[in-house]
């Protein structure tokens, strides 16, 4: 493997939403629905947070990362089972407490044992094609929920704002966006912040960070940084950089606080960009910002010499659990 192995998946980014909107076109959900969860770990999780930022509706959206579903779960709940390897621990802990509960759940996977489970016990289940790195098939696991959510009219039609999404993700800007902060960030360590709004795009920046270029990574978001962790600039130990990732539809004080922090951090000698975050709708802004961080973090990787694919430390634990 190497960075042409990363650069090739993330080329299709965009064919990577059709195929995960088309694999979930036959699952609905019939009757009411009290609350959305979604399980997953690592590269699976983050379409539960991608989910809660995107969907601003009336059903509460819980994401569980771990071993066991929430103990408030009722039978109306719908819950996502996310492993694109099939053969995460936790998650598979997840779909067996949601069998203890008489859960009404969805598989969403590439193969493994999460495969057999939901054959098994005939759970729904939306099998993606295998062979992708699992942090970087994120739209082939976020378009299945939110497939599966508009078939069954939870959420408003989401068509036109996939397809807006598709052809916004298919324009080849992305990667000499993401080369050019990368060369910002070398020899730096990365701080991403972003709105409480797109906190979620914020994590997966540093995810992407700490699993592509194997580096130490943060992010937070605005405005709460602003009441802790900015008194950490009084006292640098190490070099930092921090991209603000800025909705051009933020709130006007959250942009207001943007502007006032990068000039007290630079008082405090550390460098800034903002990078607005555009799009035709907020699905294309979400995944644009999201497909940008994937690119930095793999030209980051590039500038290290290293490899972005291999994830050498997390297969050492696994097999020291």
């Amino acid at each position: 493997m190497s960075f042409e192995d990363t650069e090739k998946q993330l080329r299709e980014f965009s064919n990577f939403i059709k195929i995960g909107w088309d694999a979930a076109a036959g699952i609905e959900v019939l009757d009411k629905v009290s609350s959305i969860v979604v399980c997953g770990m690592g590269g699976s999780g983050v379409p539960g947070d991608v989910l809660q930022d995107y969907l601003q509706i009336d059903i509460p959206i819980f994401v569980v990362k771990g071993y066991t579903l929430p103990k408030h779960l009722d039978k109306d709940a719908l819950v996502f089972i996310l492993s694109y390897s099939g053969n995460t621990e936790e998650t598979l802990a997840c779909f067996r407490s949601g069998l203890g509960k008489g859960s009404r759940m969805v598989g969403i996977t590439a193969g493994g044992q999460l495969q057999e489970l939901c054959e098994k016990n005939k759970t729904p289940l939306v099998l993606l094609p295998k062979g992708i790195q699992p942090r970087a098939a994120i739209p082939l696991l976020f378009f299945p929920i939110l497939r599966v959510l508009h078939n069954s009219k939870l959420i408003e039609d989401q068509e036109a704002f996939v397809q807006k999404t598709i052809e916004t993700l298919s324009r080849d800007v992305y990667a000499a966006m993401g080369n050019a902060l990368a060369e910002k960030l070398k020899d730096k360590i990365p701080i991403i912040y972003a709105s409480e709004e797109h906190k979620a795009i914020a994590y997966r920046w540093k995810t992407q960070l700490n699993e592509n270029a194997k580096v130490m990574a943060f992010s937070n978001a605005f405005s709460e940084l602003n009441h802790n962790e900015i008194v950490g600039f009084e006292h640098l130990i190490g070099e930092y950089y921090v991209i603000m990732l800025q909705d051009e539809d933020d709130n006007l004080r959250i942009k207001k606080r943007m502007k006032i922090t990068k000039e007290l951090i630079k008082e405090k000698g550390v460098s800034s960009t903002v990078v607005v975050i555009k799009g035709t709708c907020k699905l294309s802004k979400l995944l644009s910002a999201i497909h940008i961080g994937d690119w930095v973090s793999a030209y980051l990787a590039k500038l290290y010499g290293i490899d972005p694919m291999p994830v050498e430390i997390i297969e050492k634990l696994k097999k020291l659990l």
